[in-house]
């Protein structure tokens, strides 16, 4: 009886407004059934990490939040920081040390050396206890590591991510003027690339701004401009491990069920109208006229054919498009309607945010540039492309492999219920019909 009452990850609707700590942890509170239906093939680590198949890999869930929900700068800053979280722990110890843990409770004083000093360029014990730094020889891995709870990266989850292979991308100080390069803040470690990444993703404005609440961005950018330490994206790693756990992520496996894209599914849903019509036009047709009652039993496959067509086309799901493994390319997936940012558009965003796009091309295990123009740009010539095809062509797009094995699952399921409700309609009509008794009008 479970199979009746199967149910596939429910939608769960942004929040309004801002993302706040608050706002996002009530949120998770109410999405947790959103959840019960994937199964551990498809969870959030294992996606993440990138050990899910298409399409449910790391890259297709960030095509997803770029081209269906836009907003795939929250993917792209969890990469970056869970990446940057390795990479500082992994720096040499004296120069974690000039950028202490941040306490959002407490902000400790100014952090930072007033010149070139530090234990390594010659600062005396003296000065780091003035300058804030204290026991300097006792700093633990404990303290450059995130607390071990829900909200922030365990060591488990941190082991599972250690799989993604990220390239340190030297980052120039462009952003910063004279004086500010004259500050000692500057001889912190990846004091350049912080600054980058607030001036990308943090600051108001920005190509990619991050949908913060005033509170949490005025409370980051004033920690950021005090340490590298990766505390001082404590709210933002938070906030955004709970969306995309908790939102993006349910509704991100909801969206790759559909293995037909709408105009394919919109033409199933008409043609399993279609079955389910003439499967009553036989039946009231043979129980008008003078023949055998029994012929009316061949209105059941239409109608059961029908039926089972159109629950699962109201799922997204070809029946046919299943049996066979594949799945039609989304539109932005189509070679000829290949995503591309205009170049003077482009152009323009970089020089707005004074970074060099020869400069900011990194090497990630999914297509992703960490710095570049907005992750939708008006002049993406895709979108025209495919709103100009012919709709014959829409409906019949290239078809490509569905390779996760735990998605096809799911996927069964949704139809294996749909010929179920189909039998048991089907039964219902066809012992009606055959009851009734003959018209004979002709």
């Amino acid at each position: 009886m479970s199979i009746l009452f199967y149910q596939k990850p429910k939608y769960v609707p942004q929040v309004d407004g801002p993302l706040s700590l608050g706002s996002c942890q009530r949120f998770a509170e109410r999405t947790k059934d959103c959840q019960a239906p994937i199964p551990p093939e498809l969870s959030f680590e294992k996606i993440i990490s990138n050990k899910a198949l298409p399409p449910c890999s790391l890259q297709d869930f960030l095509d997803y939040l770029a081209y269906v929900t836009h907003d795939a700068e929250n993917l792209q800053f969890y990469l970056w920081l869970v990446d940057y979280h390795r990479r500082f722990r992994n720096a040499p110890r004296e120069e974690r040390h000039l950028s202490p843990k941040w306490n959002f409770n407490n902000p400790p004083s100014s952090p930072a050396c007033s010149g070139r000093s530090s234990p390594a360029f010659g600062c005396s014990d003296k000065t780091l206890s003035v300058l804030g730094i204290k026991d300097f020889e006792t700093l633990e891995e404990a303290d450059i590591s995130t607390a071990s709870t829900v909200d922030d990266f365990t060591s488990q989850y941190t082991a599972a991510i250690g799989t993604l292979k990220f390239t340190e991308l030297p980052v120039p100080d462009t952003l910063h003027s004279e004086s500010t390069r004259q500050n000692a803040n500057s001889y912190q470690p990846f004091r350049s690339e912080i600054n980058r990444i607030v001036a990308h993703y943090i600051s108001p404005g920005a190509p990619r701004q991050l949908n913060l609440s005033y509170k949490d961005r005025t409370a980051v950018l004033h920690a950021a401009r005090r340490t590298t330490h990766p505390s001082a994206f404590g709210p933002i790693k938070k906030i955004l491990d709970l969306t995309l756990r908790n939102q993006s992520h349910p509704n991100f496996i909801r969206w790759s069920i559909c293995n037909g894209n709408k105009p394919w599914t919109m033409l199933l849903r008409t043609f399993a109208v279609c079955n389910i019509a003439i499967g009553f036009l036989i039946a009231i047709l043979l129980t008008l006229s003078r023949a055998s009652r029994w012929y009316r039993l061949f209105a059941a496959l239409e109608w059961w054919f029908g039926i089972t067509t159109l629950i699962a086309a109201l799922q997204g799901l070809c029946v046919l498009l299943l049996r066979r493994r594949t799945r039609e390319l989304r539109p932005w997936e189509v070679e000829e309607n290949r995503p591309r940012f205009g170049v003077d558009a482009e152009e323009a965003a970089l020089r707005h945010s004074k970074i060099l796009y020869e400069e900011t091309k990194s090497r990630w295990p999914v297509k992703m540039e960490l710095f570049g123009p907005p992750n939708m740009s008006p002049e993406e010539t895709w979108m025209d492309a495919y709103r100009l095809k012919p709709l014959f062509r829409k409906t019949l797009e290239k078809e490509v492999p569905t390779q996760e094995e735990g998605l096809h699952l799911m996927q069964n399921k949704i139809v294996r219920q749909a010929e179920a409700w189909a039998f048991i309609v089907t039964v219902v009509l066809t012992v009606f019909f055959t009851a009734l008794p003959k018209g004979k009008l002709y």
